[in-house]
């Protein structure tokens, strides 16, 4: 019974027209099992329902048993027969990962303003969908004036002994005032804790509480986690929750100065908040321009890669040293993974910040700096234009910097929470997030697919992150909706206004959560949403009913689908997220080939074949060596056909490759990536392309049908019939239109067959392979 007892707890009990369960205890015997259930019914009732009962641990329940409840007016008694249903062993839950990390180092940013840097050079999981291997950093800062601190974020629960132990080296903890939260991630909560109750510790007796600010969903989120548990709530209520709102001001000690709090929700971020200290014109930026990157890491690429600007300093240093050169491809990728698909909601959240650059430490802005402010407000101008937003100057480029209004934040350093804070490349990362944004935006004005989700512990965020940054690479905007924070209304409009859509839930209870109940509701309702693509999604712990449920009913409504249902049991994989990039990617796909229908049947006498210009015809008789390209990440493995591939350099010994902006392996070719290539002999050719030159399934093993080998260096499969093989770890990567043109060192190789020349790949034309 303690299955059943567990299938209702906490839920609501829909099937029994009954409202949310109360209390409920168990008890078992050989022959029958009866739960005693506390609920505010009516009157007394009989019903008989089916559920598919929750197994216990090792154990997987293979058909469903119907049980019948005997109710009464005060005291419900749950009766059923013993469990019916085969059980057969199955998997054990998968041991929590421990996580390596580096530790906590102390950093000075200016006088007054520390950070405590959590360092880890592997990837630490919270952000599945970063697959990314370069390490991170989870960022705390100390704000100190005479008597008194605030602390802006706290790190990863990983970090937490020692991050309270540094804290507490670096400043009396009965002198911290407040905490302020920009960002709780459940993974957070534990060093939020610690921190908490080592503050109490120290505080005398009368002492003022400790005030710890952080947005309304973020005190929901700790209100559970810490309130609602009798061991700690008692914890929680040695300290002031404060709510914050934009323009809330916190005091920093009793000399004046104040930190000013702004309001960023996305679907993704919903308790999201900026933190700006006009005194030293600094500006803590959350989740913003972050970028999951060890400065070690980094630093020591880039001197591998001879980096212009030598960053020997940079592993040690708080700062971006080394600029653009050595984070920029980290910055845009955070912002490719974790901001392109709320691009919409973004966007608007940095109408909020109007950056004015400035030196670190406060000071005006000189030559230098004003020629960077210029370089600003022309990327914002821009941005705006491109957006289809009003600028505020009319059609003109904006004139020289003039004096700054209330409005304006003159900045000298971005502190996220993740990464680097940005000085060197202050300027040009705000530039390009306003263009980086303003393309997706442009997008949207084309095409774009709404993705909806209820998230329980950030598994299906993870997998709707992930679809959405497939719909994007795919060249198809995307409007992110969290089904917890947005309403029916909002959800028809939005799959209304869009060309596509994907809705991904968790298993709760055996069932989809009320929310994402009613936003399928509001979908099937929507006139004309059953032509649109669509797919669906979600993570569970045991059953995994709600992705079922969800495809019945569209299904049965007429929807067609443009990806099979995606199940992913406990934390997605790094071969999960891949399928849900893939997916994401065949979305966009459908949506395109619907819209070039649409266009083909409105144009009049157009035919369908399209007549090549001669630059295109001429392009066609460009010819490459034909290669097959694979790597392998954790449980992800990719393979492409290539033709697009070339010797780069001497000394190193180095390759460029192209890789399609949409390609299914452009995720595991970044900076410090490896993959292997392998030359295709004459004669072969045929048996290779006829299995890589077609379109693949999310999820399909790409290599079936060929013999493969580990690579000796890399570990990536190598072709067996293959004449030579090279393996390879990308050293930089330039964007080249729809394709990134990739630069890897060579890390070995071997000719295998001396005689066989290798296949040339000939085309007729030049747009397309």
């Amino acid at each position: 019974l303690d299955c059943l007892v567990r299938q209702f707890a906490g839920t609501q009990m829909a099937s029994l027209g009954m409202e949310q369960l109360k209390h409920c205890r168990a008890a078992s015997t050989s022959r029958a099992s009866i739960a005693e259930v506390v609920l505010p019914v009516r009157k007394p009732r009989l019903n008989t329902t089916t559920v598919r009962p929750i197994p216990r641990p090792g154990q997987r329940v293979e058909r469903v048993s119907t049980y019948t409840f005997e109710l009464s007016a005060e005291r419900q008694l749950v009766t059923c027969s013993a469990l019916a249903g085969t059980a057969v062993p199955a998997k054990p839950i998968p041991p929590s990962e421990e996580v390596k990390v580096d530790g906590v180092s102390t950093h000075e940013i200016i006088p007054g303003v520390q950070l405590l840097r959590g360092n880890c050079t592997a990837r630490l999981k919270y952000e599945v969908e970063y697959i990314l291997n370069r390490g991170t950093t989870d960022n705390s800062y100390v704000i100190r004036v005479p008597g008194a601190a605030v602390v802006v974020d706290v790190p990863f629960e990983a970090y937490a002994a020692d991050y309270v132990t540094a804290l507490g080296k670096l400043t009396p903890l009965a002198e911290v005032s407040h905490v302020i939260i920009t960002q709780l991630d459940p993974k957070s909560i534990p060093s939020l804790e610690q921190l908490i109750a080592a503050a109490k510790r120290s505080r005398p007796a009368g002492a003022k509480q400790l005030e710890v600010v952080l947005s309304n969903p973020a005190a929901r989120l700790l209100q559970s986690a810490l309130g609602e548990k009798p061991e700690k709530a008692d914890l929680l209520s040695s300290v002031t929750m404060s709510v914050a709102r934009s323009g809330l001001k916190v005091p920093l000690g009793s000399g004046g100065e104040e930190l000013e709090v702004t309001l960023m929700p996305t679907p993704r971020w919903p308790d999201l908040m900026t933190v700006y200290y006009p005194a030293k014109q600094l500006l803590f930026t959350s989740k913003l321009f972050s970028a999951h990157v060890a400065p070690s890491v980094a630093t020591a690429e880039a001197e591998d890669a001879g980096a212009k600007k030598k960053p020997q300093a940079g592993a040690n240093s708080a700062l971006d040293v080394g600029g653009w050169e050595v984070y920029g491809n980290d910055w845009r990728h955070y912002f490719e993974c974790m901001v392109a698909p709320q691009a919409k909601q973004a966007a608007s959240a940095l109408d909020k910040l109007d950056v004015i650059p400035t030196t670190l430490g406060g000071k005006r802005p000189s030559a230098r700096g004003q020629d960077d402010t210029l370089y600003t407000e022309f990327g914002n101008w821009l941005y705006r234009l491109l957006s289809g937003k009003k600028n505020p100057t009319g059609a003109a480029a904006p004139a020289p910097l003039a004096a700054a209004d209330s409005s304006q934040m003159l900045v000298g350093g971005l502190l996220p929470m993740h990464g680097p804070v940005v000085t060197t490349s202050l300027a040009q990362l705000t530039r390009e997030y306003r263009l980086w944004l303003a393309e997706q935006i442009k997008a949207a004005s084309t095409s774009s697919v709404a993705v909806l989700y209820a998230s329980a512990y950030g598994n299906t965020a993870a997998l709707a992150q992930a679809i959405s940054r497939g719909i994007t690479k795919g060249g198809v905007a995307v409007n992110m909706l969290n089904l917890e924070v947005v309403s029916p209304d909002e959800v028809a409009k939005a799959v209304n206004e869009s060309n596509g859509f994907v809705i991904g839930s968790p298993t709760l209870g055996g069932h989809m959560p009320t929310q994402v109940q009613v936003a399928l509701g509001s979908i099937i309702r929507e006139k004309g949403a059953k032509e649109l693509p669509c797919g669906v999604f979600g993570s569970f712990g045991w059953s995994g009913e709600a992705v079922d449920e969800m495809e019945q009913r569209l299904k049965d409504a007429g929807f067609k689908f443009a990806f099979q249902p995606i199940r992913v049991k406990f934390r997605p994989t790094v071969n999960d997220l891949n399928t849900c990039t893939d997916s994401g990617r065949e979305v966009a796909v459908a949506v395109k080939r619907k819209l070039k229908a649409k266009e083909a049947s409105m144009a009049a006498g157009d035919t369908r074949v399209a007549m090549a210009s001669a630059p295109t015809l001429a392009m066609g008789r460009v010819v490459g060596s034909l290669a097959v390209i694979t790597a392998k990440v954790e449980d992800a493995a990719g393979a492409m056909l290539a033709s697009w591939i070339s010797q780069a350099s001497f000394d190193p010994p180095g390759i460029t490759v192209s890789v399609k902006k949409d390609r299914s392996m452009e995720p595991l070719m970044y900076v410090g990536g490896k993959f292997a290539v392998s030359m295709v002999p004459e004669g072969a050719e045929k048996v290779v392309m006829r299995r890589l030159a077609k379109s693949f399934q999310p999820g399909e093993d790409r290599l079936a049908g060929l013999e493969t080998t580990p690579g000796e260096v890399t570990g990536a499969p190598v072709l067996n019939a293959a004449n030579a093989v090279l393996e390879c770890q990308v050293s930089s990567r330039m964007e080249a239109g729809d394709h990134w043109v990739v630069y890897a060192t060579v890390l070995g190789g071997k000719v295998i067959k001396e005689d066989s020349p290798t296949a040339v790949h000939h085309r007729k034309v030049g747009n397309h392979y």
